[in-house]
């Protein structure tokens, strides 16, 4: 026969309630239906501080929320309390000594046999330590991303910086991706001239507007030990000469390329002085962003190592290597992009072709080496004419071509008489070698006047230069009938050193 169950007895139950009120771990709270306290544990007394005496009468909100408890959390408890709803929720306390402390709070309303509401129990479980963890992991989830938005900024980064063509366009990206980068700072590159005895100021980026235009190398710390310097991170530090006394923190990094010291990349923290940020955030912030300049100082260095390199293997493809001028390559380029616009634009765009005189017979009299030095002379000569809408290119041999953007029939004309004075003026010497006068022929060749292609232009000019050379040499000449300037020191055709041109 199965046993009976032992029937419950009221006592013992009120004995239990007791034992489990006075010895729970959890603080517990009963409150009247208008959440007045009535009864607090020794265990709410331990955790808050507060006693009966305290709390009686009071709602237990109103006493342990403080400045930062969660308005939300707040309005949720009372909405739950007032359509006499269980509610559970983490909030922020604070005990009698002011010390914020968070808890699980569970409000619980109570009612008779009857259903009449009578109670509300309030249980609150510390969970402070669970917060804090919490939080931790919150704030290493968050350093987290930030340093993962940081590696993908300096890939980034990386990538618009290698793919720079010239020196403009890696500025322009170091310009922009340091002021991502590092937007507390602003900021500036200084590049060397060709004597090495100073430095420019090639770009800059931030607020900031007076960044000196020039420096010289022994006013930097970090030029002058070769190696990166980080004012304001240091116990023992001195202030770089470009830079003043009492300055905010900077860093100076070093741009090298190719083992030379080349730049110098400098950042200014501008409201990271002393008296600025608090001190332990201002070193924090300082030396997270010390390690994103010093790989930014590297990227930029091998970019623009890259870039000049890039530009010397593109200079070499395209320059004439005798004279500097541009080769017969960048012509045929250029000009095709410049006659497409030109005659879009239905601007001007002119050709002027010259050679030497008599250059074969020069060569075969005075030799190879004087008639090198005739056409870097003469190249010299076009070299100083140039502009950003004159380019002198050396097409082949004693052959060279003016590209004229912009210039009409008559600019050439003008142009090109100036330049055969000039070169007939000139005297071309050797060492141990006295030179005769050399002159050169010029012939010209007009959009739209003689064609509406590249093609037709550059054979109307050839066409022009035969017919100077025809008429006696030493002059310019054009396909236009009765057009030509003759020159004052023409020679005849039976010039000593002459030859047909062929």
């Amino acid at each position: 026969m199965p046993r009976a169950r032992a029937k419950s007895d009221p006592k013992d139950e009120a004995f239990y309630a007791h034992l489990v009120m006075r010895h729970s771990s959890d603080s517990v709270v009963i409150s009247d239906p208008d959440r007045r306290a009535l009864w607090v544990n020794p265990a709410f007394s331990s955790q808050t501080g507060y006693t009966i005496t305290d709390m009686a009468g009071k709602e237990p909100g109103s006493v342990l929320q403080g400045r930062d408890t969660s308005p939300d959390a707040v309005q949720a408890i009372r909405n739950a309390c007032a359509k006499r709803r269980e509610i559970r929720v983490d909030i922020l306390n604070y005990t009698k000594s002011g010390t914020p402390f968070w808890v699980d709070l569970r409000v619980t309303p109570v009612y008779d046999a009857s259903g009449r509401h009578t109670h509300f129990i309030s249980t609150m479980r510390d969970i402070t330590e669970r917060k804090a963890l919490e939080q931790q992991n919150e704030e290493m989830r968050h350093s987290e991303e930030l340093r993962q938005a940081e590696r993908h900024l300096l890939a980034l980064t990386s990538e618009w910086l290698y793919s720079a063509k010239s020196q403009d366009e890696l500025l322009m990206v170091i310009q922009r991706a340091m002021h991502t980068l590092i937007p507390e700072a602003d900021g500036a590159l200084y590049i060397y001239d060709d004597a090495r005895s100073m430095l420019h100021l090639a770009t800059s980026w931030g607020t900031m507007p007076d960044f000196p235009p020039h420096m010289l190398p022994d006013d930097c710390w970090a030029l002058r030990r070769g190696r990166a310097y980080a004012y304001g991170l240091k116990p023992i530090q001195f202030t770089c000469d470009h830079v003043g006394k009492g300055a905010a923190p900077y860093f100076c990094l070093p741009i090298i390329a190719h083992g030379e010291t080349i730049g110098l990349l400098h950042l200014v923290f501008d409201g990271f002085e002393e008296g600025g940020l608090m001190r332990h955030m201002r070193d924090e912030v300082l030396r997270n962003r010390w390690d994103i300049s010093l790989i930014c100082g590297e990227q930029i260095s091998l970019a623009v190592a890259n870039v000049r390199l890039r530009q010397e293997l593109h200079d070499r493809s395209v320059r004439d290597p005798l004279t500097g001028l541009w080769n017969r390559r960048w012509f045929m380029e250029r000009a095709l992009r410049e006659v497409s616009c030109a005659i879009r634009d239905r601007d001007c765009l002119s050709l002027v072709a010259l050679d030497v005189d008599h250059f074969k017979s020069f060569n075969d009299r005075f030799g190879h080496e004087a008639g090198d030095a005739v056409l870097r002379d003469v190249g010299a000569i076009l070299q100083q004419a140039g502009s950003d809408s004159i380019h002198p290119c050396r097409v082949g041999g004693e052959e060279f071509t003016l590209l004229l953007v912009g210039h009409d029939a008559e600019d050439a004309a003008s142009l090109a008489e100036s330049l055969r004075q000039t070169i007939a003026a000139h005297r071309f010497a050797m060492p141990g070698l006295v030179l005769p006068q050399v002159t050169a022929s010029f012939g010209l060749g007009v959009l739209g006047r003689d064609g509406q292609r590249l093609e037709e232009v550059m054979k109307a000019a050839d066409t022009a230069l035969y017919r100077a050379k025809s008429e006696g040499r030493n002059r310019v000449a054009t396909t236009s009938a009765g057009f030509a300037l003759p020159g004052a020191e023409a020679q005849a055709q039976d010039e000593p050193l002459g030859n047909t041109h062929p």
